[in-house]
């Protein structure tokens, strides 16, 4: 899953430490060669059920149908899992009154801006790598944005220019409109497992 399904489970299944555990969640693809132990402990905890989630999703028959069904459609080579991340995270965001209010509460604007205020309380343990990112995050409204199909072209166009031949990315948002609706469906099975287990999620050596 991206940014914004990270964010929301772990702001609804995981308690809040000033911030850490959703700053963890999010931080855990810009975590690259640090030193996980070093760090505080709910920022581990949201690494590694971020860590979990992604494995747990990775494994899921619906999301490899979708995968599937992505490179069918053109994907380029080695990249139908990172579009169907950002595809789902669209949905998640597009019907937000149906799959994240009745977990946090909130609209999404409000709930984005309530990620961005975590994300600030924990800036002196950020990755070197989310140091760079969370500016563009929180000054672009990077979450909210996912809503919008202008927002899902950008995030694309931004990875593109991070990834090496990343530029064929570009041209993406073509496949996202032209599986709406097996992507819709495909989402409306899953997410509710994916809520369940991280629910059900308990972070390696907690304590009974």
């Amino acid at each position: 899953m991206n940014l914004l399904a990270h964010a929301l489970l772990a702001c609804s299944t995981l308690t809040d430490t000033d911030g850490q555990e959703c700053t963890g969640a999010l931080m855990a693809d810009y975590f690259t060669g640090q030193d996980l132990l070093a760090y505080p402990s709910g920022i581990q905890t949201g690494i590694r059920q971020h860590r979990d989630i992604d494995e747990f999703t990775d494994h899921h028959v619906v999301f490899k149908e979708y995968r599937r069904a992505i490179a069918a459609a053109g994907a380029p080579r080695l990249t139908s899992g990172i579009l169907a991340d950002i595809f789902w995270d669209h949905v998640l965001a597009s019907e937000w009154d149906s799959w994240g209010k009745p977990l946090c509460g909130q609209d999404l604007e409000s709930f984005c801006a309530a990620v961005y205020v975590r994300l600030g309380q924990t800036k002196a343990f950020h990755s070197p790598g989310f140091t760079k990112a969370y500016p563009w995050i929180v000054g672009m409204s990077w979450l909210s944005s996912y809503a919008r199909r202008d927002g899902i072209q950008r995030t694309l166009m931004g990875l593109a220019g991070r990834m090496s031949g990343g530029w064929v990315l570009r041209g993406s948002i073509r496949i996202m409109d032209e599986l709406d609706s097996p992507m819709r469906q495909g989402f409306s099975a899953f997410w509710p497992e994916l809520v369940g287990f991280a629910k059900d999620w308990v972070s390696p050596g907690t304590e009974f």
